[in-house]
């Protein structure tokens, strides 16, 4: 990649030179005044926007708006780190399609793609090694900082959006070029996964006490960490192949001793003054943050416009839609109906109103995907650009939704499926009532604790699985939140021919897939530059 513009001039240029197009390299100031990045780090000031850049690199494309990019040969629109970070977690798995003709859309749907370059896979990790760039050199620096400077607790926010970027990698690709600003190479290796969970995980218990509880909204403090490694435990098995459930119960327990609470209105959760409004934002423990006018960027902006058609935007601040994202049926038939007709189905009379879809003209299933939004799929409105009092946000093309990384919603399912699957430390009365208190904020009817083991049809299909009532749960609270891909991994059904949904495999009604594509291809733009890295297995 060519890295341009950093906030604060970074200038560092061999940091950054482990990323693809080594020979291409080329960082320039944003001041033209500024031409080294021990004058960049200047005043307590430039530490505090330095820091803000690293936090940034998740919604924003650029330094100089919606249309720029900190990295060359990456549109600033399509590669917006959450962009890419929702395509690949969404649109290979049974909650959405996407109608668009681009070139990297139809793989995507259908879990065929190959080391060719496919645009938001390129995007998702050349932008987290971007992250990882910055806070190398951000670490070089930190120690010099005026004594008006928290650096621990600077450096620990640094370390833990470097953690998150890393984690990411080893969600999406397994075994990322592993660098920090102690090992640094022009052919970064290779950690496995496993080593490089241990060392994600080693990063965030090292920097926890350095933060706050809870932090400022927007930035990370001790329940961030304990919600990230809540979510790396509830996964580890498939990470690391041993299962850490008793120690994402620990952590969960941190995160809901931290005085965070639901929120009264799941929908407001997703409204452009989720950040604002107190009774949102309660919830959230790590947001991406966004805003029409200040930072504006097709990251939260794509999630709401891609789910839209052209004449639907009134209805939900923004100018018009793009008609790109919409459910499957799987999705909408996780939710419950007053009848089992589907005829009479419609987004108004779901019954569990944490189901937000607009399905006026529009078949409950695809049956193809290119290019039928308007007549195939239930368009999901969850995220919005209209506030809490239906007021539009402040611009109709970049809305003020801030995304919700990490919420409590989360944590109650991760200790309700830790406690199932055999964790210690937390017990079935408790998860019980975690899970009824996110059915009964949606409408739904309460469970029992033999609900919580019970093996249960998953996403409205005669597959029955074990657990299958938290994981239709956590779709039901958290989908478009992005874990769709890891939890269907978790539970062994992303490639399996056992589970399916429209295009899985490349055909209309769906067929298994090789276990490879649990991970995405190394992109062959750091391969060809770094003899030192491997291509992952089947690929």
């Amino acid at each position: 990649m060519k890295l341009k513009y950093i906030t604060t001039s970074l200038l560092a240029a061999g940091l950054f030179s482990f990323t693809s197009c080594v020979n291409d390299l080329d960082v320039f100031p944003l001041d033209p005044n500024v031409v080294t990045s021990n004058v960049a780090y200047d005043s307590a000031e430039s530490y505090t926007m330095a820091l803000n850049k690293i936090y940034s690199v998740w919604a924003l494309s650029g330094q100089n708006g919606a249309g720029d990019s900190d990295i060359a040969g990456l549109d600033p629109g399509n590669t917006v780190l959450l962009r890419c970070w929702f395509t690949l977690q969404t649109t290979p798995t049974d909650e959405t399609k996407n109608a668009w003709p681009d070139a990297w859309v139809s793989s995507m749907n259908s879990i065929t793609w190959t080391t060719a370059q496919v645009e938001p896979i390129e995007g998702a990790y050349q932008r987290a090694m971007y992250i990882v760039a910055l806070v190398n050199d951000f670490m070089k620096n930190i120690g010099n900082a005026p004594t008006e400077i928290n650096q621990a607790q600077y450096a620990a926010e640094a370390r833990f959006c470097r953690a998150l970027a890393y984690y990411s990698l080893m969600d999406l690709f397994g075994r990322p070029p592993f660098i920090t600003e102690s090992n640094y190479s022009l052919t970064p290796t290779q950690l496995s996964r496993a080593e490089l969970f241990n060392w994600i995980e080693s990063e965030l218990i090292a920097i926890y006490d350095a933060l706050p509880v809870k932090a400022d909204y927007g930035r990370a403090g001790k329940a961030a960490v304990d919600a990230l490694l809540s979510r790396m435990y509830l996964n580890a098995e498939v990470y690391t192949g041993t299962e850490r459930y008793t120690d994402c119960i620990i952590r969960c327990n941190n995160v809901i001793n931290a005085g965070y609470s639901l929120a009264d209105n799941y929908a407001e959760l997703f409204m452009a003054d989720n950040g604002e409004n107190a009774a949102a934002n309660k919830e959230i423990i790590f947001p991406i943050m966004a805003d029409g006018e200040t930072a504006q960027s097709y990251g939260i902006g794509a999630i709401i416009l891609g789910t839209r058609g052209s004449n639907q935007g009134a209805e939900s601040g923004i100018s018009g839609g793009w008609a790109g994202f919409r459910g499957t049926g799987n999705l909408v038939r996780v939710f419950e109906f007053p009848s089992s007709d589907e005829s009479t189905w419609t987004a108004d009379n779901i019954t569990d109103k944490r189901g937000i879809f607009y399905s006026e003209g529009k078949s409950v299933d695809i049956t193809t995907s290119n290019l039928t939004f308007d007549t195939q799929g239930w368009s999901v409105f969850k995220f919005t650009n209209l506030d809490s009092n239906g007021n539009p946000g402040k611009n109709a093309t970049f809305p003020d939704t801030d995304f919700p990384f990490f919420r409590l919603g989360e944590i109650y399912l991760n200790y309700a499926e830790a406690v199932a699957r055999g964790g210690q430390g937390g017990n079935l009365e408790t998860a019980v009532g975690y899970i009824n208190a996110l059915r009964l904020r949606g409408g739904a009817s309460t469970i029992g604790s033999s609900w919580l083991t019970a093996n249960a049809n998953v996403g409205g299909t005669s597959t029955s699985v074990q657990y299958g009532n938290l994981l239709n749960e956590r779709q039901r609270e958290m989908y478009f939140e992005c874990t769709r891909r890891t939890d269907l991994i978790r539970y062994g059904l992303f490639t399996s021919n056992n589970y399916l949904w429209v295009e899985k495999g490349g055909t209309p009604t769906g067929v298994g897939v090789d276990n490879h594509y649990n991970l995405y291809p190394i992109p062959t733009t750091d391969l060809s530059v770094n003899a030192s890295l491997t291509q992952n297995e089947g690929y």
